[in-house]
């Protein structure tokens, strides 16, 4: 048995939850909507900007900043309050363009049945940090710090989580080249 096959096991069945298709369905039209726009669609994918896709360097920043506000939480000092609001709000600001360029890629994977399902899973979980992300900051600027340190930590669990369901839609899954060889993976 390869050594991963449990994790793999595991993505497939919460992947295959009725949710996960239901929110796939939900992200069709948006989907649908960009690919009528080529040039924007091209710049969005950064087919036309870098010739690769601009999404995977765009998910570092929220993730880097709310990895780094959780850090600065857990060092537990006053004088870091500040910061860390700072830091939370970037995150939830940083998290838009980083959505819709995720968006444009999923428009290119969601051919094969499987990467559309855990596309739509890694949607969720990225939807989930920065819902996180933007309550952790809502609940700071209103001085209610203890819920807001959770939603952090929620956040960064979140986006750690949805981190790892793009590398397994990346390197998992063959997705990596252009998206024009996915063929459907047999369940």
């Amino acid at each position: 048995m390869h050594r991963f096959e449990s994790v793999n096991r595991i993505v497939k069945r919460i992947s295959e939850q009725p949710i996960v298709a239901k929110f796939a369905d939900v992200m069709e039209p948006g989907a649908d909507e960009m690919e009528k726009h080529p040039a924007v669609h091209d710049v969005l994918t950064g087919k036309s900007l870098t010739g690769h896709p601009l999404h995977p360097s765009l998910v570092h920043l929220p993730i880097g900043v709310t990895v780094a506000a959780a850090a600065l939480e857990l060092a537990g000092s006053v004088r870091h309050r500040s910061a860390v609001t700072l830091l939370t709000g970037i995150s939830a600001t940083a998290a838009i363009p980083t959505a819709v360029t995720g968006m444009a890629e999923w428009t290119r994977r969601r051919q094969s049945m499987r990467q559309r399902r855990v596309g739509a899973l890694h949607a969720l979980a990225a939807e989930a940090g920065t819902t996180l992300a933007l309550l952790s900051w809502v609940l700071k600027v209103r001085n209610a710090d203890a819920a807001a340190r959770w939603m952090l930590f929620g956040a960064v669990a979140a986006y750690g989580t949805a981190g790892f369901l793009g590398g397994d839609l990346v390197y998992g899954r063959d997705a990596a080249a252009d998206g024009a060889d996915l063929a459907e993976e047999s369940d």
